[in-house]
């Protein structure tokens, strides 16, 4: 990661100290001592991800490794979490008075998650696994008799559960792994990308559970990924302080009821941090499922961007040309940056100066706008270049 002109970070392929990071993993170069937190059931806002075992008060040791995740244990992680983010969702309706919602949020986990996460909750603890389904039904019995004391308290109760749930099937230095913990912020973000796809149209809300669904998810993701970030090497706060912006990003856009696409750009934009911090592909910390934003979109996207670049310059609006073009690398070309260097390293980087620092030159010269085209042009013979290497049909 470097600061660019533009006063982001970015990714740069050829550094020397990112490629130590990425590859130096294997090696166990840098081993951290964690010292995490005692798990506290869920209080407020506020809320543990993992509960922690400490034997007199010395930290379990969390070394980033460059092994593929254990999808199956992501899996039955990101749902414990999908649960908190229900319960999130229920507390808040019930504080603010609408028990329907709130109901809908406690029939959710036992509707559409428990039943995955039960086989192996009995396998490890039969006792308690029948302790969580037995709370989880009565908090949602006791939405309309309740007090939102009462409520609040039965939730905290089941955070307290799932706390002793993760203890009993996910193994401790499992749990305390960094990698591990990314790849549940990356899943939960996925699943929340999926939820606000259903919800949103058109900048209004058709499915209210759903936007809920995906506002509580995101909360959990970004809560466990601040949990996680203090155990990643300082060398890392680059990426660490990219990803907080990301996830602003990503806040503004949901409060915004900005278009799922929008959403799921910047749902992209961290997954794509998280595979630059632990070297594991953005597919396998997509669970395996390809990124949504295809590399023709992203294309075709950076094309577009580029036409309404010149546009705004011939109306001598500098200032925007300027935005457009920052938008076309920034938001667009850094995410085939990877994909394009494999295919064809020269052009990545050919085509990355004369969009990063070439164009924006041009513009704060204002040359001749026949002079932008030019340019432009010969940036848009790179993009087909790599749409022909990247195996995209026109």
């Amino acid at each position: 990661m470097i600061t660019n002109e533009y006063g982001r970070i970015e990714y740069n392929s050829r550094d020397p100290r990112k490629l130590v990071l990425r590859f130096g993993f294997i090696f166990a170069a840098a081993i951290l001592l964690v010292v995490l937190p005692a798990l506290e059931p869920y209080s407020g806002s506020t809320m543990t991800v993992f509960a922690q075992e400490q034997n007199n008060n010395t930290a379990t040791l969390t070394p980033i490794t460059d092994q593929g995740l254990n999808s199956t244990q992501v899996d039955f992680a990101s749902n414990i979490e999908q649960i908190r983010g229900h319960l999130n969702a229920a507390v808040m309706n019930k504080e603010s008075g609408n028990n329907t919602l709130a109901k809908a949020h406690t029939l959710h986990p036992i509707a559409e998650i428990y039943s995955s996460i039960e086989p192996q909750i009995s396998n490890a603890n039969s006792t308690l696994n029948e302790t969580l389904s037995t709370n989880l039904n009565q908090l949602s019995q006791i939405v309309n008799t309740s007090s939102t004391d009462e409520f609040d308290s039965q939730s905290q109760r089941i955070n307290g559960i799932l706390n002793q749930t993760l203890q009993q099937v996910i193994p401790i230095q499992t749990a305390n792994n960094s990698t591990f913990r990314l790849g549940i912020v990356s899943d939960l973000l996925s699943i929340a990308g999926e939820e606000y796809g259903e919800a949103v149209e058109n900048g209004s809300i058709k499915e209210i559970v759903e936007y809920q669904d995906g506002q509580a998810f995101i909360s959990r993701a970004q809560d466990v990924f601040s949990q996680t970030s203090p155990t990643l090497p300082s060398e890392l706060d680059t990426e660490v302080q990219e990803t907080n912006g990301f996830f602003s990003d990503l806040n503004s856009a949901i409060q915004n009821k900005s278009s799922p696409e929008m959403v799921d750009r910047s749902i992209g934009a961290i997954i794509h941090e998280m595979s630059e911090i632990t070297g594991i592909s953005e597919e396998s910390l997509r669970g395996g499922q390809g990124s949504s934003t295809e590399s023709g979109e992203i294309i075709s996207e950076i094309k577009n961007l580029l036409n309404q670049t010149v546009a705004a310059y011939e109306q001598q609006n500098y200032a925007e040309a300027e935005a457009l073009a920052t938008t076309a690398y920034l938001d667009n070309f850094e995410f085939i940056e990877a994909p394009l260097a494999e295919k064809d390293e020269v052009l990545m980087e050919n085509t990355e100066v004369m969009l990063r620092e070439q164009l924006r030159q041009l513009i704060q010269n204002q040359v001749p706008v026949e002079e932008l085209q030019q340019h432009i042009d010969k940036i848009n013979d790179n993009l087909d270049r790599a749409q022909q290497l990247l195996g995209v049909v026109s």
